[in-house]
């Protein structure tokens, strides 16, 4: 079985770094600054690409902060227009799509598609947009969401999130995938949520270890199937920073993790050829090259 590795959004190995913006240096600079800012970053992400080409890194979380405000109702620079800009991600795609690298996008923690309030969920809605047509101009396969919060009532919160699933547009439906978390939402009630809407499951197995709710080897099992006819499933993989069941991601992906992970792909049908594992680590890319690099490690073996 192949096993692709990927890592999320940043690249500590590089000298060049991303940049944000305030709200307040926006109005005083205006669209010219945040224009060469934009540049910047997308600078920035082709830098991670040719890094993750020259280590035969294949998989890459882009990060959602490319446009800086993007969706802030002050924000007036119609950057998905401008011709520099464009320019930018066409490079950027047909250097992805040349060196058959997956890429994806991980929308924040205040997209709520089951948000009680109105408000909540246009904003929200607006926020998946802006991923979706920077997922069109990049080459973006997969737009991963948490459920969200509980607000009281499970059910209804659940109900709530396939009605706004409804709302959503081709373009940010058909890259949608949703992911358990391990404070509200388990494996078992995300795949409940994909049989309703038929959205592609992404198991994260700290979360998983975290708030379980099923076996694992089942769990693994039936988020796999969720992505047949729509594309290579993809799953998560992170350390807790001071213990096994801690929320907080350690710097790199501990050695026992990785191994348990394999031990449940080993298990898998012959069907299931290939898999990408997204590692959630503080220190990016170290992550794998610290897998690449011990002898012993299960990666360099036949899975």
């Amino acid at each position: 079985m192949q096993i692709e590795l990927g890592y999320a959004c940043l690249n500590t190995s590089l000298s060049i770094r991303m940049k944000t913006l305030r709200l307040k240096t926006y109005q005083e600079k205006r669209h010219a600054y945040i224009k060469e800012l934009v540049i910047h970053n997308l600078t920035y992400l082709m830098e991670c690409l040719k890094w993750n080409e020259a280590n035969q890194v294949s998989f890459f979380r882009v990060s959602s902060d490319l446009v800086p405000l993007a969706t802030h109702h002050e924000m007036k620079f119609r950057w998905q227009q401008d011709p520099d800009i464009l320019a930018k991600c066409q490079e950027i795609k047909y250097f992805a799509n040349c060196h058959g690298m997956r890429l994806s996008m991980h929308p924040g923690q205040y997209t709520l598609l089951n948000s009680p309030k109105e408000e909540i969920l246009m904003r929200s809605i607006e926020d998946l947009e802006y991923h979706r047509k920077m997922a069109e101009l990049l080459g973006v396969t997969d737009l991963i969401t948490h459920v969200g919060g509980v607000y009281g009532d499970k059910e209804q919160a659940i109900n709530r999130w396939v009605k706004a699933y409804e709302r959503l547009s081709t373009g940010v439906k058909e890259r949608l995938r949703l992911e358990n978390d391990e404070k509200s939402y388990t494996i078992r009630e995300v795949l409940e949520i994909s049989q309703k809407t038929g959205i592609p499951t992404v198991l994260d197995f700290h979360h998983h270890r975290i708030l379980p709710s099923m076996d694992t080897k089942e769990a693994l099992m039936k988020a796999l199937e969720s992505w047949e006819g729509i594309g290579v499933p993809k799953v998560h993989l992170s350390s807790g920073q001071a213990s096994e069941r801690d929320p907080k991601h350690h710097d790199l992906i501990q050695w026992f993790d990785f191994a348990w992970v394999c031990e449940y792909f080993r298990a898998l049908p012959e069907k299931h050829q290939k898999i990408y594992l997204m590692l959630e680590a503080k220190k990016k890319e170290q992550a794998i090259l610290h897998l690449r690099n011990n002898p012993d490690n299960p990666c360099l073996k036949s899975v």
